[in-house]
């Protein structure tokens, strides 16, 4: 075990220096592909964002609404990554759906480090209790509790929501997590130890469809308390990645997860309609490269999407 975390420093160190080389080359790149986001489209509301919730039907029957995303969004999207790996490293995955057409597109579909996107789970499994749970527990403690976790990442605040899940015992709480996963089809989705834990053999690890699943899961109103999980999530504080891809004026709901070596985010995105976009690095040699190649990939897929989404109203 010494062993491989040892070399996986070694690779990482080399990466990072190799990374850090070339990020001033590339800055202005990057900084030309997030000013070209759609500025210009309309924002979208607070009361149209809560209508969306629960309203979405995919219209299978509809044979014009399929986008050519492989042969028009991916190219876009891999030049991005493959840009950032030849810099940083790392594995490198994104899903994206698009609840009004059905529109999907996975690349590289691995199961990955989850870091703090773990958290959207603990959130839809203390949902799938909350009754119960704010009356074995103080009422204040639990919506509390939910709010820190999800809006500023903490990751106490989630700990205690698993060993409140457990009744005491978070190895139970752990279990009820990934209970809830299995039923809801999160298949590739385990909860292996508390965040304040180290443990390389039981971590926790998703996909970006698991995620973006999630979060199409709670847009269709099909999660207990979806509309408050969806109200926390537009409340996170940290939106340097997907969100700041997007021009200011529209609405973003994620959930961000990083760790020394891996960057993630998961958004809804509240364009005329709704998308979801789901991105994940995993052995990543670098912190603000891998930030900034997220940003690209939203803005892309926002310049991409917004509009065609805009033209099918």
């Amino acid at each position: 075990m010494k062993k491989k975390v040892k070399k996986r420093i070694l690779i990482g160190t080399i990466a990072a220096l190799a990374c850090a080389a070339v990020t001033l080359v590339s800055a202005a790149v990057m900084t030309s592909v997030r000013s070209s986001a759609a500025d210009t489209l309309d924002e979208t509301p607070d009361d149209a964002v809560e209508a969306f919730i629960g309203s979405f039907v995919v219209d299978e029957e509809a044979p014009d609404s399929a986008m050519p995303l492989e042969e028009e969004l991916q190219p876009q999207i891999q030049e991005i990554i493959d840009d950032i790996k030849a810099r940083c490293g790392g594995e490198w995955s994104v899903y994206l759906y698009v609840p009004s057409t059905g529109d999907t597109l996975s690349m590289n579909p691995k199961q990955l480090q989850a870091a703090s996107v773990i958290k959207l789970f603990v959130m839809g499994s203390v949902y799938e209790e909350y009754d119960e749970l704010v009356r074995h527990y103080e009422y204040d403690d639990v919506p509390g509790l939910i709010e820190s976790m999800i809006t500023i990442s903490d990751n106490e605040a989630a700990d205690i929501l698993v060993t409140m899940l457990g009744r005491g015992d978070s190895a139970e709480g752990l279990k009820k997590v990934n209970a809830f996963c299995k039923e809801k089809g999160f298949e590739n989705t385990k909860m292996g130890r508390l965040m304040g834990q180290n443990d390389e053999i039981n971590d926790n690890i998703t996909t970006a469809e698991d995620s973006a699943k999630f979060l199409a899961m709670a847009l269709a109103g099909e999660l207990p308390h979806s509309k408050d999980m969806i109200g926390y999530l537009k409340a996170q504080d940290r939106t340097l990645k997907i969100p700041d891809g997007v021009p200011t004026n529209v609405q973003t709901a994620n959930k961000t997860g990083e760790l020394e070596d891996v960057q993630n985010d998961s958004a809804i995105i509240f364009a005329s309609k709704p998308y979801i976009l789901s991105v994940m690095a995993d052995g990543v040699g670098d912190y603000q490269p891998p930030i900034d190649a997220i940003k690209d990939i939203s803005t892309v897929t926002y310049n991409y999407i917004a509009p065609k989404l805009a033209h099918k109203e």
